[in-house]
């Protein structure tokens, strides 16, 4: 999905008012539009219908009563119903993104990618946790991804910045000399 700067502003003040709003129940909030955003990423014909004209605003709402009332927190329903009414429903996977990462800065968490040509076992995950938790002063979470390409050794992702300690970067530098 590409979303211009407008939209990314808009969504990031959606995203801290939800925030704001949810502090005592962050967590619950956070897992509820977690849960919603695979959906709506996942199925095309779900995100037609509620970005779709000709369908009414009370079938929309309808519809997602039917789907998560007393199934998700209140606040996140209510949330839902907003961005119905102001017709920004087409920006919601943007808003999760940028909620997700606020409510991580609030918690002290750090989202971190690795790869690595090969799975990791638990106890070398629980291992890179660790260091990096001890370095960047946070609680880290963990997302592995296996890339074939790297041969081997990691790849650390954070924020914007990488970490190449791949094989394929050191075969790379060693052409450059």
């Amino acid at each position: 999905m590409s979303i211009d700067i407008k939209n990314l502003k808009i969504a990031k003040r959606y995203a801290i008012a939800l925030l704001e709003s949810t502090m005592d129940s962050l967590d619950e909030v956070l897992q509820n539009l977690s849960e919603i955003n695979e959906i709506v990423v996942s199925n095309k014909d779900f995100q037609t219908f509620f970005e779709h004209p000709s369908v009414s605003m009370k079938d929309k709402k309808d519809t997602i009563n039917e789907l998560f009332e007393n199934k998700i927190n209140k606040k996140a329903l209510d949330f839902l119903h907003i961005l119905l009414d102001e017709n920004r429903f087409n920006i919601f996977s943007v808003v999760y993104d940028v909620f997700q990462k606020e409510a991580q800065k609030v918690k002290n968490q750090q989202c971190i990618i690795v790869e690595s040509a090969i799975a990791l076992d638990e106890a070398e995950k629980e291992k890179i946790k660790q260091k990096l938790s001890e370095k960047l002063n946070k609680e880290i979470i963990l997302n592995c991804q296996e890339k074939e390409d790297i041969i081997g050794g990691l790849v650390v992702k954070v924020n914007d910045k990488i970490v190449d300690l791949s094989l394929r970067a050191k075969f790379n530098n060693l052409r450059k000399v």
